[in-house]
C-alpha cells in the first residue's frame, strides 16, 4: 500500500512538470490515446526504470510550483545538482503524449 501511494504521489508529480514543461512549447502532443493511458503508463515506466535519478527533482519542482512560486524560483531552487532538470527533461521526452488532453 505505501509503494502504491509513493508512485501516485510521483505520478502526480510527474504530471505537473510534464505539463510545466509543455507550457514552454518543448514537448509536443503526438498521437495520444482517446483515454491518456498510453501518457500515464509511459510516464510509470520512465519514473520506474528511465530515469528514477530524477524523482527527487521532480519532487522538488513539483512542491515549489505548487506553493507558489515562480518557476524561475523553482528551477533555481531544486536544479543545483546532478540530474539537472535539462536531463531529466531528456530523459523523460520519450513520453510525448500531452496529458492535459
Amino acid at each position: 500500500m505505501e509503494g502504491k501511494k509513493l508512485l501516485n504521489s510521483a505520478l502526480g508529480l510527474m504530471l505537473l512538470v510534464m505539463m510545466m514543461l509543455s507550457s514552454m512549447g518543448s514537448i509536443t502532443a503526438i498521437a495520444c490515446p482517446s483515454n491518456g493511458n498510453g501518457c500515464k503508463d509511459c510516464i510509470v515506466e520512465q519514473i520506474r526504470y528511465g530515469c528514477p535519478s530524477c524523482v527527487p527533482l521532480i519532487r522538488c519542482m513539483a512542491r515549489c510550483l505548487w506553493g507558489g512560486a515562480a518557476r524561475s524560483s523553482c528551477i533555481s531552487r531544486c536544479d543545483g545538482g546532478k540530474p539537472t532538470l535539462s536531463d531529466c527533461k531528456k530523459c523523460m521526452s520519450r513520453c510525448k503524449c500531452s496529458c492535459v488532453a
